[in-house]
């Protein structure tokens, strides 16, 4: 009989002691609340959370804090640990995510510190680094990333000319493809070009580019009267041209007056696809493999041209030698959707895509 009583009574305690346990997600804390808490309870309102690196959420949205009467904003106070800050760094009450994997995330109460709560943040991918992307709120980056499929989309509705740059290349050896829908451009801008940069700042921070595009311009038609007057002539909704420019120090864009071909070159109608013409809703993908100083250039999987960096010009060069550069996708006044892309900077998959007789294209004059 004392066997089944006590039995009995090891039950019971277990029992309350459960009952005595707070906590949240996957963790909870058997620790007694201190006498005289004002912390009733401590809980995660979610069990996780999934978040995109570059990215930071809000900690107090993800937990709710109880107490045995009115608290006061000290009383409120927590503090917040992460079990992997290499996935998840805390920075006063945000978690940022820096890399892609799963953090726990220990939220505890000042007042009372046995009682704590934990919820999961798992960081997923990106294609589009946030750090030093610009990305307007319009635009749309719901399915920038699928691990499914290892690629994604994203719509830059919200018209503004922008630079998106590719995470994780940084090299003189890369290629990088995408493909492009252009839905309309921004009838005040006569010449709206969308494609493939290739960026770098150099020790000073002087930064250069040397871009690749489709010449997507609509005032082809326009002209200048005898008397030296602008006419805007029918719109032009069809291209079939690809060009490169480089960026001079500075900024300053080789098509812009006064920038010759000792700063900066450029050919807006280097390639051209033939009768294969594209227009607004036509999808058409853009590659762009790099090799050093040389540059090889693809429109649909077909090879259309390469470009050569000059060792005399500043522009991607320093001390005589090419300099690795960051990769983005970019555009002028447009709306398009860039999809189904990659990027790689594996030496194989380079080697694959360099030509074995490039051809390199001309400048227009200055």
């Amino acid at each position: 009989m004392k066997k089944l009583i006590t039995a009995v009574s090891l039950v019971l305690m277990a029992c309350m002691l459960c009952l005595a346990i707070t906590g949240c997600g996957g963790e909870q804390t058997t620790k007694e609340t201190e006498p005289g808490s004002p912390i009733a309870s401590l809980t995660a309102t979610e069990a996780s959370t999934t978040i995109k690196i570059g990215e930071s959420i809000l900690l107090t949205n993800f937990y709710e804090i109880k107490g045995t009467s009115t608290l006061s904003a000290a009383q409120r106070a927590c503090t917040y640990e992460s079990s992997n800050p290499d996935v998840v760094k805390i920075n006063a009450k945000r978690a940022e995510a820096v890399a892609s994997g799963t953090a726990t995330i220990t939220v505890t109460s000042k007042a009372d510190p046995t009682k704590t709560c934990t919820f999961d943040v798992i960081v997923s991918k990106v294609f589009i680094d946030r750090d030093m992307s610009m990305i307007p709120s319009e635009d749309d980056f719901t399915n920038e990333w699928d691990d499914a499929t290892g690629t994604g989309s994203f719509r830059t509705s919200s018209g503004i000319t922008n630079f998106y740059y590719v995470a994780d290349i940084y090299s003189t050896q890369w290629y990088v493809e995408t493909e492009i829908t252009l839905h309309s451009v921004n009838w005040d801008d006569r010449w709206p070009k969308i494609g493939i940069v290739a960026q770098n700042k150099n020790d000073s921070g002087v930064e250069t580019m040397v871009a690749f595009f489709l010449n997507a311009s609509i005032g082809l038609n326009d002209y200048y009267d005898e008397g030296g007057n602008f006419v805007r002539g029918e719109d032009n909704n069809n291209w079939n041209e690809f060009g490169v420019a480089e960026v001079a120090p500075g900024g300053h864009w080789a098509w812009e007056a006064g920038i010759t071909n000792s700063l900066a070159r450029h050919h807006d109608y280097a390639w051209s696809t033939g009768d294969n013409k594209i227009t607004f809703e036509t999808k058409f993908k853009l590659g762009v493999a790099r090799d050093g100083a040389n540059f090889h250039v693809y429109v649909n999987d077909n090879y259309m041209g390469s470009f050569q960096l000059s060792s005399e010009l500043e522009v991607l060069y320093e001390n005589g030698q090419p300099v690795a550069s960051n990769v983005a996708f970019y555009h002028f006044s447009c709306d398009a959707t860039f999809s189904n892309y990659r990027a790689t900077q594996d030496a194989a998959e380079v080697a694959n895509k360099i030509p074995a007789e490039p051809v390199y294209c001309d400048f227009l004059e200055d």
